[in-house]
């Protein structure tokens, strides 16, 4: 979804709606001559076109994130346009499903606007309808969200996850297919894609497929002033824009061989000894590595791990995190007896300081990496965890009809 043209034109507006008919148009039946009749009144003729917009001129209930639409009856859209109190034009672009336009960053508490909406009759007569409409004062109820977007510019790994949490709130279950409407992800070369809700809270999106290498991505978290139920808005929009490697890694790691595989473009360029999260229960806790599809979702040369759970503090090296629960990818030289032999770790996938160093310098933040054979799946959510799911089952966690 790109925002830019602050007025719509009909050819602009066909092209984004998709069609008339997403936008209400209605064709009606008139004088194809367009000229006054003998004996008629010499005031100018009446367009047929009736316009109606969305919000209707005099509301004051609007809100931040409030979007605009309109249908024409008797008559074809022509332009829209949107303005501020002091005319000046307000951004954004019709929305990917085509009934509503967007504008492109929240709209301002207390701000008035006025809504423009020209459309034509068969005889080619115009028609403008306006609405001035105004933005309620600014909630005192907002609720942020835990972003865990990749930087701005940052280039990634093929496996990146667009992954969010609302901050201490659950979402209504009738008001998350409006939530996901206003979260828009665009990429070159366009790739299918979805969101899935893990929890009324947290939500994931990812392709069909891995990325392919290259791919431009721009993310708007639409969320600044949208209503989430409760008397509860959204604090704010967040957007970004990144790009996916040249190339494609993946780890993958086997409890069976008790050996990791390195792959670049699809080939095998290292293989590493592990020593996975120990077989028997440690201090009564099951401590076997996950089993799934995650993704390096940090790299730390240096890093001390502490353990409510287990009781320790340890430094380590070369920590590349795969869970919100603690497991890792690391250098553990005090392992190295068990390496490529047996599993003793408590959760973590361990590997010798120098490969360590060298899977560091390898993989970049997003990269997969696949562990198999553990026999305890990975929790949907610890970590970035949608790679896990076949996609017909990820699709199903979306709220918007396919």
């Amino acid at each position: 979804m790109t925002f830019g043209r602050s007025s719509l034109t009909r050819r602009g507006a066909l092209a984004a709606a998709g069609s008339a008919a997403a936008l209400g148009l209605a064709a009606a039946c008139s004088d194809e001559s367009g000229t006054i009749s003998e004996g008629a009144s010499s005031e100018a003729p009446q367009s047929a076109a009736k316009v109606t917009i969305t919000p209707a001129d005099g509301a004051a209930d609007a809100t931040a994130a409030t979007e605009i639409a309109w249908t024409v009856e008797s008559g074809e859209f022509q332009e829209f346009t949107l303005t501020d109190a002091s005319g000046a034009a307000v951004e954004g672009a019709m929305h990917p499903d085509g009934t509503t336009w967007v504008p492109a960053s929240p709209l301002e508490w207390e701000g008035t606007y006025t809504a423009t909406v020209t459309a034509v009759d068969e005889a080619g007569i115009t028609a403008t309808a306006t609405s001035t409409f105004t933005v309620i004062a600014s909630p005192g109820n907002r609720v942020s969200i835990e972003n865990y977007l990749p930087g701005q510019d940052s280039t990634v790994g093929v496996g990146a996850i667009l992954a969010f949490r609302f901050t201490d709130y659950e979402i209504p279950e009738d008001l998350r297919a409006s939530v996901e409407r206003r979260l828009f992800v665009t990429s070159e070369p366009a790739q299918e894609g979805s969101w899935h809700w893990i929890t009324g809270r947290a939500l994931e999106y990812r392709p069909m497929e891995y990325w392919q290498p290259n791919t431009k991505v721009t993310v708007r978290l639409g969320l600044g002033g949208l209503d989430l139920g409760d008397g509860r808005y959204g604090e704010y929009d967040q957007e970004t824009s990144f790009a996916i490697d040249s190339e494609a890694r993946l780890l993958e790691a086997d409890n069976d061989t008790k050996q990791m595989r390195a792959y670049l473009d699809g080939t095998v360029v290292q293989t590493i000894p592990i020593s996975l999260g120990s077989d028997e229960p440690i201090d009564g806790n099951d401590a076997r590595s996950f089993s799934g599809t995650m993704t390096i979702m940090s790299r730390e040369e240096e890093s001390t791990f502490v353990s409510d759970l287990y009781d320790y503090e340890t430094d380590v090296k070369w920590a590349m995190r795969l869970t919100f629960s603690g497991q890792f990818i690391h250098g553990a030289p005090w392992a190295a007896d068990r390496l490529g032999r047996e599993n003793g770790s408590h959760g973590c996938i361990n590997v010798s300081d120098e490969m360590g160093e060298w899977i560091y310098n390898f993989v970049r933040w997003g990269d997969p990496v696949v562990v198999m054979n553990t026999g305890v799946d990975v929790p949907q959510g610890d970590g970035f965890t949608a790679w896990s799911l076949d996609w017909e089952t990820f699709k199903a966690g979306s709220y918007l009809e396919a």
